[in-house]
C-alpha cells in the first residue's frame, strides 16, 4: 500500500473566524460557538477601502486584506495593513458577475488578525444590514491570541440581508485609543446554489481510457454533488483495531477515508459496516489506486506483463500501470464495483501522479498527453459511478495542475492534498509548493471540497497545518504518514 509522497509546504499560518450578526447597538454577536467553514464557496476581495476615522499604516493598500501569508509574529509591511487606534474603516466587497444576491445561500468572513487581546482593547467586526438599514455586529478579536497573528472564520447568518440591496459591506473599527492592530486577511466567503457544473469534453476514447458506453451520460457527470456538515475528516489505511472501524464510528469526525478492504487484499468491508459508519453521521470515502497496483492486491495476477511500468520509487512491491489501456479498465471498474456495494459514500482516488512519475513517451506520445488520458480515466470513473449511484461522489488525491484541463472539474466532487505545507515535520517552502496550494485553491474557488492532509507531530507544525488550510478554504487533518492510526489533534481535531 503506498502513501503518494509530494513534498510540498512553506510557511504561512492561517485559520479563519466564526460567529454572526446582531443589533448595531448590541455588545455581542449572535453566534460566536464554532471556527466552521463553509465548504463549498467562492472568495469575495475587498474593492475599496474607506477610512472613516482614524487612520492605515503609511503605503499600505487594499491588497494587504486580499490573501493570507503571515504567522506568528512575522511582520511584513506590504503583505498587511495596519489600523490605528480610534480607526474605523469600510470595505465593499462586489458579487460576483454570475451570481445574484438569491443565490447565496451562506456567507462568512475569513479574517487574520494581530494586535492586543480584548481584554486590553475590543475591535469589532461589522457588516451592513440592508433589510435594517443598519450596522450589525458580527463579531470581535476574543478569539486572538497576544500580538500574534490568528485566523478564523466568522459566519453571516442570514445572508441576504447582506446581499440583497448592494455589495457586501463590512466595518472594522475601535473606540478604543490603547493601541493598533493589524489585518493580513479580510475577505467574505459565499456559498452559493448549486447549479451544473457541465459536462466532461473529453471523457476517453478506446485507446486512452477506454469506451464509455457503460459510463452513464455526460450530466451525470456534471452535477455537482453537496457535502454537508463536513469540516473535518480521519484517514486510516491499516492497523484497523481487530481489522474493525469502531474507533473511528466512535470518534468525532465528520468524514473518513479508508481502505476498500481490512486487509489491503481482499477483506472487503461489508455493507454493515460502512453502515455502521454512515449511521454514525460519517461520510466514507474508498481508497484505492488508479495509475498503480501493489503485489499483494487480490487483481495483481488480472494484470497482463506488458501493461506494467516499472516499480514506483521506494516501493518495490508496487508498480506503475498503463492507466489508459483498455485493459486496466476492468480492474478500476472492479474497485468502483466494490465501492458501490459497500455502500461508501464516495472513492478516494490514489496514485494520480502516475502521470507526472512515469516517461513522458510511456504512451507514445509527450506529458501533457498522459495528463489528458488520466483527467479521461478519472472522468470515465466519475459517469460509471454516478449512472448507478448520482450520489456517489469521486475524489483524486494530489496533481492539482490537472485543473488546467476543462474537463478535470467536471469530472470530480473534491480533491485531496498531501504535504500542502508540512511533510514530516519538513516546511515545504519550494516553488511548486505554492504552485499546489495555488491550483488546489482553484478547486475551492470551484465549488470544490478541498482535503489537506499534513505530516507532522510537532505540535507548533500541526497548529500552523491546521490554521493556514482552514484559513485557505480546506478542511485540514495532520496525522503520521503511515496513516496507521486515527490521530486526534487536541484543539484542532473534534473530541
Amino acid at each position: 500500500m503506498r502513501v503518494a509522497v509530494a513534498g510540498w509546504t512553506s510557511l504561512w499560518c492561517i485559520a479563519l473566524f466564526a460567529c454572526g450578526g446582531a443589533s448595531g447597538s448590541a455588545d455581542s454577536a449572535e453566534r460566536s460557538e464554532d471556527t466552521a467553514v463553509l465548504a463549498a464557496t467562492r472568495t469575495l476581495t475587498c474593492a475599496s477601502l474607506q477610512v472613516e476615522s482614524g487612520s492605515i499604516g503609511s503605503g499600505q493598500t487594499v491588497q494587504g486584506l486580499h490573501t493570507q501569508t503571515l504567522s506568528g509574529t512575522q511582520d511584513s509591511w506590504t503583505e498587511y495593513v495596519e489600523f490605528f487606534p480610534g480607526t474605523s474603516a469600510t470595505c465593499t466587497y462586489a458579487l460576483p458577475a454570475d451570481v445574484g444576491a438569491a443565490d447565496v445561500v451562506a456567507a462568512e468572513v475569513g479574517i487574520n488578525y494581530r494586535g492586543p487581546l480584548k481584554s486590553q482593547m475590543r475591535w469589532l467586526f461589522e457588516a451592513w444590514d440592508y433589510t435594517a438599514g443598519a450596522w450589525v455586529l458580527v463579531g470581535d478579536n476574543t478569539f486572538a491570541q497576544s500580538w500574534r497573528w490568528t485566523a478564523t472564520s466568522l459566519a453571516l447568518t442570514s445572508p441576504q440581508r447582506f446581499v440583497s440591496g448592494g455589495p457586501v459591506k463590512l466595518r472594522y473599527r475601535t473606540t478604543s485609543t490603547a493601541d493598533a492592530s493589524l489585518l493580513d486577511l479580510l475577505v467574505v466567503r459565499i456559498q452559493v446554489a448549486a447549479s451544473d457544473a457541465g459536462t466532461p469534453t473529453d471523457a476517453g476514447t478506446p485507446d486512452d481510457a477506454g469506451t464509455s458506453s457503460d459510463a452513464g451520460t455526460g450530466t451525470d457527470a456534471g452535477t455537482p454533488v453537496s457535502w454537508e456538515g463536513v469540516q473535518s475528516f480521519t484517514y486510516q489505511l491499516t492497523n484497523y483495531p481487530q481489522g474493525k472501524l469502531d474507533t473511528i464510528a466512535d470518534s468525532k469526525f465528520d468524514l473518513a477515508i479508508v481502505e476498500l478492504s481490512r486487509d489491503g487484499s481482499d477483506g472487503w468491508f461489508t455493507a454493515a459496516e460502512i453502515s455502521a459508519l454512515k449511521a454514525k453521521g460519517k461520510q466514507v470515502l474508498a481508497y484505492f489506486e488508479i495509475g498503480a497496483i501493489e503485489e499483494y492486491r487480490p487483481e495483481w495476477p488480472q494484470v497482463p506483463d506488458d501493461l506494467k511500468l516499472g516499480p514506483v520509487a521506494g516501493w518495490p512491491d508496487e508498480q506503475y500501470v498503463k492507466y489508459w489501456d483498455e485493459r486496466w479498465w476492468p480492474i478500476v471498474q472492479g474497485r468502483i464495483d466494490q465501492a458501490l456495494a459497500a455502500g461508501f459514500t464516495g472513492c478516494y482516488l490514489d496514485m494520480v501522479v502516475t502521470y507526472e512519475e512515469i516517461p513522458a513517451n510511456s504512451a507514445g506520445t509527450n506529458r501533457a498527453d498522459l495528463a489528458r488520458k488520466m483527467v479521461a480515466l478519472i472522468a470515465r470513473i466519475n459517469q460509471y459511478a454516478k449512472a448507478r449511484n448520482p450520489a456517489f461522489k469521486v475524489m483524486p488525491q494530489n496533481s492539482p495542475e490537472l485543473v488546467d484541463d476543462p474537463a478535470y472539474l467536471p469530472a470530480i466532487d473534491g480533491l485531496g492534498m498531501e504535504d500542502m505545507y508540512w511533510s514530516d515535520d519538513n516546511a515545504c517552502d519550494e516553488g511548486w509548493c505554492e504552485e499546489n496550494r495555488a491550483n488546489a485553491a482553484r478547486v475551492r474557488a470551484a465549488g470544490k471540497l478541498v482535503l489537506s492532509t499534513d505530516y507532522a507531530i510537532q505540535a507548533e507544525h500541526v497548529a500552523d497545518a491546521y490554521t493556514r488550510s482552514r484559513a485557505a478554504g480546506f478542511v485540514p487533518y495532520v496525522s503520521v504518514r503511515a496513516l496507521d492510526r486515527m490521530t486526534v489533534n487536541a484543539g484542532w481535531d473534534p473530541q
